[in-house]
């Protein structure tokens, strides 16, 4: 269940409308909601289909701009300048989050059980051509276990 971290709506004075565009800003996704006289306007658009968050501020008021891949840009003017700054702060660190998800790295076990089995192996040959002792392989295959853990 998504949770309602904040919501945004224009000065309706400001705007010359009755109904101010509002966007709610949830945890997994936004809102977008403009009506008119006859008809209304709702787009939902998930974090990782925004491109970047804009925000110009005047005097008294600042106008928040969201740039997405899918839909038209979304633009909310006459927003009170903090709600604006909270906003940006909010949607920048969801865009992030979500970005980084789709980015993969490989896990650093893969490398140090790797690093195990050569250690193992090479300790293997040395016991073969008799070159180490038994007590000396099980110490060293000991400390190469110890590095894994």
């Amino acid at each position: 269940m998504s949770t309602l971290l904040l919501t945004l709506h224009g000065n309706m004075t400001l705007n010359r409308t009755m109904w101010p565009p509002y966007l709610y800003v949830y945890d997994d996704l936004l809102i977008y909601r403009k009506r008119k006289w006859f008809k209304l306007r709702e787009a939902t658009i998930s974090y990782n289909q925004i491109s970047g968050v804009e925000t110009t501020h005047g005097i008294f008021f600042a106008t928040i701009e969201i740039y997405s891949t899918g839909i038209e840009n979304i633009k909310i003017r006459f927003v009170s300048k903090s709600i604006a700054r909270q906003a940006k702060k909010i949607i920048d660190q969801k865009i992030f989050h979500s970005h980084a998800k789709h980015q993969t790295t490989p896990p650093a076990n893969i490398d140090s059980t790797k690093n195990y089995e050569l250690g193992v192996n090479r300790l293997k040959e040395l016991l073969a051509k008799d070159m180490i002792t038994e007590k000396e392989f099980e110490n060293r295959r000991k400390e190469l276990l110890k590095q894994v853990i």
